[in-house]
């Protein structure tokens, strides 16, 4: 079942996937591997969708124990899903690794993370609001 609260998620997945798709030309001319980026926008996206369904039920938790675990879990999982993702990515391309995809990556990620923290605490203040 679809969530509403995903859909700026969905709409940051699109809004990055789709330039890189039109402009792929572009960006191989300025030394940036557009394949890349849509892989890692792809995983990030991915792990953030699973990140933030940990962080739900984290909200929902009865006890503050069940809270931190499923709040840490939800960092640990993505934090290092993708610093393994990055590893794996550059022990296979060793000398043939793009830099400038990576780092760009690195920027998704953040702005993933900022979106994820932002839509589960606009969920958490609207429970309050109705709870009280």
């Amino acid at each position: 079942m679809f969530n509403k609260t995903v859909l700026p998620l969905v709409m940051l997945f699109l809004i990055t996937a789709t330039p890189t798709l039109v402009f792929s030309n572009t960006l191989m001319r300025h030394g940036v591997d557009w394949q890349v980026l849509i892989g890692g926008n792809l995983f990030i996206y991915t792990v953030t969708m699973v990140s933030m369904h940990l962080l739900r039920q984290g909200l929902n938790a009865a006890t503050t124990l069940a809270f931190l675990t499923r709040a840490y879990g939800s960092i640990m999982l993505k934090l290092f899903a993708c610093a393994a993702a990055a590893f794996v990515y550059i022990f296979v391309n060793g000398s043939k690794l793009n830099k400038p995809a990576l780092f760009i990556c690195m920027g998704l990620y953040m702005v993933y993370t900022f979106m994820e923290l932002k839509i589960v605490l606009k969920e958490n203040n609207q429970k309050k609001n109705v709870n009280s």
